[in-house]
């Protein structure tokens, strides 16, 4: 297609690609305008006014949000970024484990766990003023913390300069939900801004549309600092159900603070240490890992039995995968707590012993210390957002200790 020939009107024409037909068209721009607000388009020989691009296709077509009108794109496709769900089903479902290797597991509700948000996010840059989500469910789970189990949080800024922006989430249990963020701290003014959507921690998504205002452009985030992601393998203390809001995870506020992407495995109550979950992780590839796998052994013995082979398994999958082991962050001070911590440490020390350079130990009775220690759950056991910031800040500064030999060799 020739480019339209210039003419004494200040104007420009900008080339682009329709999303779903792939066809190439140019929009025609004032100049100096200051944002990219098409007068007209070029439709064939043809300057087509701008009321009728949803000509162009029906995708520009206003959907009304709150009484809002919003352009909407398919989330899953570009330039949107989707990150934290590395296996998609036959169903083209995203999972944060395949549906094989979750029925595998000793314990069943690995399978529609694999399939909750716990870690899925997606990051994209847009100059619209207010951000839209036309959402379905395959699974709606309305926990105890409704905005952290069916919420979507949104933060602004790029690297680990982030902030949270709000928090959206279904009123009833209907499986189709339309959200908006429109409140501030949105920026009013039309400029560029990265944005990254926490998906809800355990309910299940099977589609997203995002909405923007008319007008308005979408492009894609800025890669991480690092392109592998940060994996976490853990108990209901990873999929964090405790916490208000799932930007809150522990998980998150880690890869924030790194700005790495992330792989949440972390399955309340299912977290036993099986070899296939290894094979899996190994085939993800991760920068490196945090093993948090303690409390869902039923007893010491099990732990036992399961943590250090589990971890040997992994290691002669991935020899050089820093990996950093915790033990629980609530502990206490029994004999069963002593037990537990005394056999993730046995793992280590063995490990150290052997030449393990990959390798460290990171004490959960240190997390909560402090004067706020007693604060930090809500029921002895699970990370309130206190519990999780303290145990991200000490988390972030042990991985980062770890990385820093990896971006010396770079």
């Amino acid at each position: 297609m020739a480019f339209p020939r210039k003419n004494a009107n200040p104007e420009i024409f900008v080339p682009f690609r329709h999303c779903q037909t792939g066809k190439r068209d140019y929009l025609k721009f004032r100049k100096n305008s200051t944002g990219p607000r098409p007068g007209t388009y070029l439709k064939g020989n043809e300057m087509v006014p701008e009321k009728d691009f949803s000509d162009l296709d029906a995708n520009y077509k206003p959907q009304s949000v709150n009484g809002r009108d919003m352009i909407f794109h398919d989330g899953f496709a570009a330039p949107f970024v989707l990150e934290g769900v590395p296996f998609v089903d036959a169903e083209g479902r995203h999972r944060r484990l395949p549906q094989e290797a979750a029925e595998k597991c000793l314990r069943p509700p690995v399978i529609p766990m694999s399939l909750q948000g716990a870690g899925e996010v997606l990051r994209f840059v847009t100059d619209s003023t207010a951000i839209a989500l036309d959402v379905t469910f395959d699974e709606l789970f309305a926990g105890p913390q409704r905005r952290a189990s069916t919420g979507f949080d949104l933060y602004i800024g790029s690297g680990t300069e982030k902030r949270f922006c709000g928090n959206q989430f279904p009123a009833t249990q209907d499986p189709h939900a339309e959200l908006l963020f429109s409140a501030l701290p949105l920026p009013r003014t039309r400029e560029f801004r990265e944005y990254t959507l926490y998906f809800p921690l355990h309910s299940a998504v099977r589609s997203i549309r995002i909405g923007v205002d008319p007008g308005c452009r979408l492009e894609p985030p800025a890669p991480h600092r690092v392109e592998k992601p940060l994996l976490f393998y853990g108990s209901s203390i990873t999929n964090c159900g405790a916490v208000s809001r799932p930007g809150m995870n522990y998980p998150a506020i880690i890869t924030r603070l790194l700005d790495l992407p992330m792989v949440n495995m972390g399955f309340s109550g299912a977290c036993l240490g099986e070899l296939h979950i290894a094979d899996e992780i190994a085939g993800v590839d991760p920068v490196a890992m945090v093993l948090e796998y303690d409390h869902n052994a039923p007893d010491p013995e099990f732990l036992a039995r399961t943590h250090e082979p589990f971890f040997r398994h992994l290691r002669a999958l991935c020899p050089t995968l820093p990996v950093l082991l915790t033990s629980r962050c609530d502990f206490m001070n029994t004999p069963d707590g002593k037990r537990r911590r005394e056999i993730v440490m046995r793992t280590f020390l063995h490990a150290l012993d052997e030449g393990d350079r990959f390798v460290d130990f990171l004490d959960g009775e240190t997390l909560f210390s402090g004067p706020f220690r007693y604060d930090c759950t809500i029921d002895n056991c699970h990370p309130n957002d206190l519990g999780a910031t303290l145990m991200a800040e000490r988390i972030a500064d042990r991985i980062r200790r770890m990385l820093a030999p990896l971006d010396d060799t770079k």
